[in-house]
């Protein structure tokens, strides 16, 4: 009879022993969830700065890429003219 006691205590000491290992890599599991969900948040936050600052650049290089340089270094530099509506008349195709 004293062994089967020894036994149960044993089996329970080490069921105990096992609930609790097993709860503490719970909580340190959701810590380190809790401070991986911290960092996505602030790397997300970051991306869309960085997106946004990239996309202004963007349209600021569109804008100096725009037809209306184009149009005015054509003017300036290649002497290039709009043609006088009279001209028009003139061109058959």
């Amino acid at each position: 009879m004293l062994v089967i006691l020894q036994k149960k205590v044993v089996i329970n000491f080490i069921l105990i022993i096992s609930i609790i290992i097993v709860s503490i890599l719970s909580i340190h599991w959701h810590h380190e969830m809790y401070l991986l969900h911290r960092e996505e948040k602030t790397l997300k936050s970051e991306n869309e700065k960085i997106n946004a600052l990239n996309r202004q650049l963007l349209m600021e290089y569109s804008e100096i890429q725009s037809g209306v340089n184009v149009y005015q270094k054509s003017k300036d530099e290649l002497l290039m003219f709009v043609p006088l509506e009279s001209e028009w008349e003139d061109v058959s195709i």
